[in-house]
């Protein structure tokens, strides 16, 4: 509120707008509202009435000021969604047999125009809410994402695609990536040795490298690219040593001290560097490069019983059997393994702007990757809550620090917002964004100078 008078995206909201929103709201309900048909007489007259109350909803939709469309035409697709996933639910019902209603969930979903893929994806979305009346409770009141469904989905029973129920309500009125990241945890938190090696066994057996043509669109020429897929830990190593290389050359080459324009693009640097470490190349990486393998393990279960069963976490992955991490330590490949953050300098206040070694990796356990689109540790900086050169004189602790990817940083920057902790009635917290005040404004940054 400011003054009194609520405010959307910044801008203050009239009793016009408060109107089209209730007629917008009201709308909405109807024409996702359900309507028992008792006879085949009816069916006519039951979407006769669906298609007004659809036409309804495209008229107060029009109605809203143009700067509000495009966030209320996501809500009706959101509630679109999840209603006729519902439908398609109560249509198989649930067997106790994934795989078998899975394949009855494709055959209700084929009569729409869509793509194969889609339809595999709907179709998983609808063996979970058949199996679980928890979350197609959730689902049905919009507590839900229709896309945090596919992060639920990791933690389902593979046979009856049972999801805990307590996982449902942790992840109720999250964010689709926020969602995705709960879940992650929630898995490393309940997970267990037997589980962890058989995950990665599988995935070990299962490992390919395979070449493939990727036809033109949208500008682009047809190109020739290289699969590789395999385990969690052995693909994200891999990632994260291209990453480096791709640093690398963009330190090399000027960094922030040379415009954007004058770079070559990431998927640019990425392929270069990739291509150079197949050739045998040399790609030096300079001593601010982050570790590109960081593995979280209890140190008393490590050390006191080094034969006994441990889960070990490694970023970006999840849990990674014993014999990963002894293949880890027996190399140079694991850059840091941490077991405890004591004696680490991690506030560092007003005394340098840039965060340490130590920090960087204490804000990569704490909110492994992004914290608002959950992209990897490699790509992302320790952004200030408080900037650094604004009035309120941002300090660099841990805590009044997060990661953000460089694209999410740019875009907060541009439009002037500030990241912040948002709290949850169960007392939990999630990351959100808002306008920032005077005293959250940084400095306009300097004017890059063109190199001689």
């Amino acid at each position: 509120m400011v003054g009194g008078m609520a405010v959307v995206e910044g801008e203050p909201m009239s009793d016009n707008t408060f109107t089209s929103f209730r007629a917008f709201d009201a709308a909405l309900a109807a024409a996702v509202g359900s309507k028992v048909i008792h006879c085949e007489d009816d069916v006519d007259r039951a979407l006769a009435d669906v298609g007004e109350r659809l036409d309804a909803l495209m008229f107060t939709l029009g109605s809203l000021p143009e700067s509000l469309v495009v966030s209320q035409f996501a809500r009706c697709e959101r509630r679109l969604a999840a209603e006729r996933l519902l439908a398609v639910a109560g249509r198989i019902g649930s067997s106790g047999e994934a795989s078998v209603d899975r394949r009855r969930a494709r055959n209700e979903l084929s009569n729409g125009a869509s793509s194969t893929r889609s339809i595999n994806r709907d179709a998983w979305r609808a063996v979970a809410l058949a199996a679980n009346t928890r979350l197609a409770e959730r689902a049905a009141t919009g507590d839900v994402a229709v896309e945090s469904i596919d992060a639920l989905l990791k933690a389902a029973d593979g046979t009856s695609g049972d999801v805990p129920d307590d996982l449902i309500d942790i992840v109720a009125r999250l964010s689709p990536d926020q969602a995705a990241s709960t879940v992650d945890r929630y898995l490393e938190d309940n997970a267990n040795v037997g589980d962890v090696e058989n995950k990665h066994q599988e995935q070990h057996n299962a490992r390919r490298v395979f070449r493939y043509r990727a036809h033109e669109g949208a500008g682009r020429p047809t190109l020739s690219g290289i699969g590789i897929e395999g385990t969690d830990a052995e693909v994200a190593r891999i990632w994260s040593q291209v990453e480096a290389a791709a640093d690398a050359r963009y330190q090399s080459d000027g960094g922030r001290d040379r415009p954007g324009s004058q770079h070559d693009s990431l998927e640019h640097r990425r392929f270069d560097a990739l291509a150079e470490m197949f050739s045998g190349g040399l790609v030096g990486i300079g001593g601010a490069a982050r570790s590109s393998v960081v593995v979280t393990v209890d140190a008393a279960e490590l050390f006191e019983d080094p034969d006994g069963e441990l889960v070990a976490n490694q970023l970006g992955v999840g849990p990674i059997p014993k014999a990963v991490l002894d293949g880890y330590l027996s190399s140079a490949s694991l850059s840091v393994l941490v077991t405890g953050l004591r004696g680490a300098p991690l506030w560092l206040g007003r005394a340098r702007r840039h965060s340490s070694q130590a920090q960087f990796l204490s804000l990569a356990i704490r909110d492994r990757g992004c914290v608002l689109c959950r992209a990897d540790i490699g790509r992302c900086v320790a952004h200030h809550l408080m900037p650094w050169s604004a009035p309120g004189r941002g300090r660099t602790d841990v805590d009044d620090m997060a990661l953000l990817c460089q694209r999410c940083h740019r875009d907060l920057h541009h439009r002037n917002h500030t990241l912040y902790r948002a709290g949850t009635a169960d007392g939990r917290y999630i990351w959100a964004t808002r306008p920032a005040t005077p005293a959250e404004t940084p400095a306009p940054a300097p004017q890059h100078r063109q190199r001689e």
